[in-house]
């Protein structure tokens, strides 16, 4: 079989390097001892040497490294270190030394080098070419064989990267590499395997609140004992969602007990007669809107809610918690109420025994029928002969206190039809008239000249007893020199910022005064809708925009101006619209959040929040704000009707 020739070579260097051949570089540096060998042996050698420097010719290519040339298929290039023949790895083009067990990675030029002979024996002989890895191929075209090397030298960036990671890599022992290989892995299965954090369920509370009637859940049953807790934690989703469902269901069975009265002493008249009374009445004063059956129906209509009505609940609690054993209640001394011998004042019990009478509480039906009973006997067995009820008041809040017991009185017979309230709310009434001053205010003594502050209580008894339909007297003249009276309090004023305010918007605490007050502006603006002002009168919207704009509820507010709330409530209550929605949506929360939840003095309002309240004390504070969130059904809206059979 013929030999080709390479296959002489081959054999000749594979004889020598059995024979001990010392570290030699390259065929060409073989060539000599091939000489020696062939001079002194019988065979041919001689060929054989001439066939290995041609095959040197056709398969070796010089590079500044040093040579690289192929043995068969395999490509071989001289160790740095030991200048020793090595073989390449294709794949990675690199190689290790067989003598000194040092590593190498072929240079730039020396890929080309070997790709160059590679592609070349191919066309001679392809059948036994290796084929080059697709990533070891350069990106440019390789050098034809008469191209020199020199223009190799400058190595393209990719390739110094591909270099530097492979030096890295290379570098780092094995165990390392495997390691970072685990490493990445495990990562990669915790992000598929590991399931996403469960949320558990939660509730959101709105903030925007909205009068709108909305379908509720099932009802629950609780113990009306728990108490209204909203502090929860924000990290314990569950534990918030379980607090705020018992402060729920608590609010809920507090606002159910005002509804119902187990054993009424009297018959309450059919709820279709009382809702047809409510619909024909064109009059506030109808206090049949009162009636606790209306209550649900009405709160959602007019804008409360299951919170407001659970205030109010709560606050009745406490003012009953603390009465006096003798019916009253004590203004300074209220905290000794189990004293026997404590004494109560007039103000004090006209202040409680309101805001029982605005949640339909009587001395007849109610579940604080015998609170209001003790509390009404009082009153009656403390007025004078002349009518003035101002027992245990010695200041000038006197004339307060006559104005708010006579308005309990006309509305206990307003609300039950018992003949023994009439006198005593009469001759309470013949009271006020008699106290008016000749151009048509009150102040602390009889026949002073007025302020607004004093006529507001005296203007809303002398009201109360005219529209409830009770047939007690006021005469028309003393309503006509009121209204007189507000005309001064509200004339134009001369100062740069009240200017333009027309007559009859803005209202002064006196007629000197040169500036207007808010408190004083919305109790003269609620007395003229009680004197006849229609919801269209210019001057009051005026009046209503200006309030809403510049005195609105401000939970953030350092004292709060309770009494200034008490009559604006009323005021924006009847003129309805938008202004009542704003207006309501921020004193409702207001009190809500203010009402303490806690103690002995759980459902009670501190009166160190309020302007006035050092006065007045916890009781005054307390019977204001019920007052407030019981607007919704205390009283009608003066310019709507109210069909509760239908639409409004």
């Amino acid at each position: 079989m013929p030999r080709t020739p390479a296959d002489p070579i081959d054999r000749s260097i594979e004889k020598l390097f059995a024979q001990g051949l010392p570290d030699t570089s390259s065929v060409a540096e073989l060539r000599p001892q091939l000489n020696l060998w062939a001079e002194a042996s019988d065979s041919p050698m001689q060929e054989l040497v001439e066939a290995a420097s041609q095959t040197q010719r056709l398969h070796s290519v010089e590079t500044t490294a040093g040579p690289v040339w192929l043995s068969g298929n395999v490509v071989m290039c001289c160790c740095p270190e030991c200048d020793a023949p090595v073989s390449v790895r294709l794949w990675l083009m690199v190689a290790d030394c067989w003598s000194c067990e040092s590593a190498m990675e072929l240079s730039y030029e020396q890929q080309v080098a070997a790709e160059q002979l590679l592609t070349q024996t191919s066309r001679n002989r392809p059948s036994q070419a290796a084929p080059l890895p697709r990533r070891c191929r350069p990106r440019q075209e390789p050098a034809s064989a008469s191209q020199t090397l020199d223009t190799l030298n400058t190595e393209p960036p990719p390739r110094r990267l591909i270099k530097t990671i492979q030096r890295m890599t290379h570098a780092l022992p094995a165990w390392f590499i495997s390691l970072l290989f685990h490493l990445v892995a495990l990562l990669v299965l915790a992000l598929i395997l590991i399931p996403t954090a469960y949320e558990p369920p939660a509730i959101t509370v709105s903030t925007a609140i909205s009068p709108a009637d909305e379908e509720g859940g099932v009802d629950i049953e609780a113990a009306p004992e728990v108490p209204l807790e909203f502090d929860t934690n924000a990290y314990d989703n569950k534990a918030a969602e379980r607090q705020l469902k018992q402060a729920s269901i608590a609010a809920a069975q507090d606002a159910r007990e005002l509804i119902l009265d187990p054993d009424p002493l009297s018959q309450l008249p059919s709820i279709e007669d009382v809702k047809r009374s409510v619909a024909r009445s064109p009059q506030s004063f109808n206090l049949a809107v009162r009636d606790p059956r209306l209550r649900n129906e009405i709160v959602k209509r007019e804008g409360g809610t299951t919170l407001s009505e659970a205030a109010v609940s709560r606050g009745l609690r406490w003012l009953a918690s603390v009465q006096n054993c003798d019916g009253s209640w004590s203004l300074a001394k209220y905290r000794n109420h189990d004293d026997e011998s404590n004494p109560g004042d007039a103000a004090a019990t006209s202040l409680a025994l309101l805001p029982f009478l605005g949640a339909g509480q009587t001395h007849e039906n109610g579940i604080y029928r015998e609170t209001v009973a003790k509390g009404l006997r009082w009153l009656m067995e403390h007025q004078e002969a002349d009518g003035e009820i101002t027992h245990g008041i010695r200041t000038n809040a006197a004339i307060y206190a006559h104005g708010q017991a006579a308005i309990v009185l006309v509305e206990a017979l307003a609300m039950t039809g018992d003949e023994r309230f009439r006198e005593p709310a009469q001759k309470a009434i013949n009271y006020i008239e008699g106290f008016q001053h000749k151009h048509g205010g009150w102040r602390y003594r009889p026949q002073e000249a007025g302020d607004t502050s004093v006529m507001g209580w005296q203007l809303m008894a002398l009201q109360s007893a005219r529209l409830s339909n009770s047939g007690l007297q006021v005469a028309d003249s003393t309503l006509m020199l009121a209204d007189q009276f507000l005309d001064v309090a509200s004339r134009p004023y001369r100062s740069r910022d009240f200017r333009k305010a027309p007559a009859g918007t803005l209202y002064r605490y006196q007629a000197p005064d040169s500036q207007p007050k808010i408190a004083m502006t919305a109790e003269g603006m609620l007395c003229r809708m009680y004197l006849g002002w229609k919801r269209d009168d210019g001057r009051m919207n005026y009046a209503v925009d200006w309030l809403i704009e510049n005195a609105l509820p401000n939970i953030k507010a350092r004292k709060h101006n309770l009494y200034y709330y008490y009559y604006a409530t009323q005021l924006m209550h009847h003129y309805g619209g938008k202004p009542w929605e704003i207006w309501n949506q921020h004193l409702r929360d207001l009190l809500i959040i203010k009402q303490a939840r806690r103690g002995k003095l759980a459902g009670s309002w501190d009166p160190s929040d309020y302007q006035y309240g050092s006065s007045g004390g916890r009781i005054y504070a307390t019977s204001l704000a019920i007052c407030s969130l019981e607007v919704y059904y205390r009283h009608l809206p003066l310019f709507k009707k109210l069909d509760l059979n239908g639409t409004d």
